[in-house]
């Protein structure tokens, strides 16, 4: 399931309370931390690589 909301006309995104599942906030060395499903699934995407190496893939992939 998707956790994000596209923003109509800023070009961004939100990510709306009702789909997550599990959200905690928790102070670690003087800097807020967020933990759940959110943060799993965002580190996930990222330990795939930088926005612009998965595009540069995909566009190689639709050639």
């Amino acid at each position: 399931m998707r956790l994000t909301r596209k923003n109509p006309g800023s070009g961004g995104y939100r990510i709306p309370m009702c789909t997550q599942k599990t959200l905690r906030l928790e102070w670690q060395q003087s800097d807020l931390a967020i933990y759940g499903e959110v943060a799993d699934k965002l580190g996930r995407y990222e330990d795939l690589g930088s926005l612009e190496e998965l595009e540069e893939i995909l566009n190689r992939i639709k050639k």
